[in-house]
């Protein structure tokens, strides 16, 4: 087991908070279309982004603190990675095809791993249990 050091958590929340501030203001854009992020391109496909953020940020996280092998956690993003692509792209029966959306989500999970790998690196502190 593994804690991260405080400096990342902060990072983790502030990453947390963007995201969630980010679909706000997307449900909010429902029902005022003169409410938008930038552009309204930008808030139409915001949605993604943020949910696949904050999707890989919680499981990633998870899993980091809990000791998982780092390369399970870069195979996670890249399979959410490929399912945002199939959903987006090949399901048009229960999704409008949408290659944006896809390339929103993308990002956030790029973003995220970008992340995972610095607290990979020297963000984790090994707790010791009294069980060793």
């Amino acid at each position: 087991m593994y804690k991260m050091k405080k400096s990342y958590i902060i990072v983790q929340l502030l990453l947390v908070c963007f995201g969630f501030v980010l679909t706000l203001i997307r449900w909010l854009n429902v029902f005022n279309s003169n409410f938008f992020v930038i552009s309204t391109e930008i808030t139409s496909h915001i949605t993604n982004f943020s949910l696949s953020l904050l999707a890989y940020l919680v499981i990633g996280s998870l899993w980091l603190t809990s000791g998982v092998k780092f390369r399970f956690i870069v195979v996670s993003g890249a399979f959410m990675i490929v399912a945002n692509l199939i959903c987006e792209i090949l399901l048009s029966i229960i999704n409008t095809v949408d290659i944006m959306d896809a390339i929103y989500g993308t990002v956030g999970i790029i973003l995220v791993f970008i992340y995972f790998h610095c607290v990979n690196s020297n963000g984790l502190i090994q707790i010791k249990s009294d069980y060793e």
